[in-house]
């Protein structure tokens, strides 16, 4: 997926959930925290995902039931199922599968598209990623590319 049409995905997003969140009996937007890091531990190279901690912002438990990564440096997969329990105020790191690395990486930011349910609604929120580790590992992953393509 393109930069541009993982913008305008946010942008779309960021523009109807505080509209959902105005319906009768849906909790205050945001309900997790708007940013987060993307860290990628060793394990996390061999398995080409990244994990993502996300914080409550709330009074009630918020469930995770799916999401996905929108990044320049690598392909977007589909939405994967969760169910991930995070406590009201608390924190929960959850994994989600990157794609192959885009080589060259694209522009623009990164962001975790999360399907939660809170308050007995589903609702869809983004969440932005701090993604310095993101750009590390595209950078490694194509350099590895290009010595497999001399070979």
């Amino acid at each position: 997926m393109h930069a541009t049409s993982a913008l305008r995905a946010a942008a779309a997003t960021a523009l109807v959930a505080p509209l959902l969140a105005a319906c009768a009996g849906t909790p205050d937007y945001p309900v997790v925290a708007t940013a987060a890091a993307a860290e990628v531990p060793d394990a996390s190279l061999a398995m080409r995902s990244v994990e993502v901690t996300i914080g409550s912002t709330g009074d009630e438990d918020v469930v995770l039931t799916g999401g996905t990564v929108f990044t320049p440096y690598f392909d977007r997969l589909d939405a994967v199922g969760l169910h991930v329990t995070v406590p009201a105020g608390g924190e929960v790191t959850i994994r989600l599968p990157l794609g192959l690395a885009t080589c060259p990486a694209g522009e623009g930011e990164s962001s975790a598209q999360l399907v939660l349910e809170a308050g007995g609604e589903e609702l869809l929120q983004t969440v932005l990623l701090r993604d310095r580790q993101l750009a590390r590992l595209n950078e490694a992953t194509c350099a590895l590319r290009l010595d497999d393509e001399d070979l």
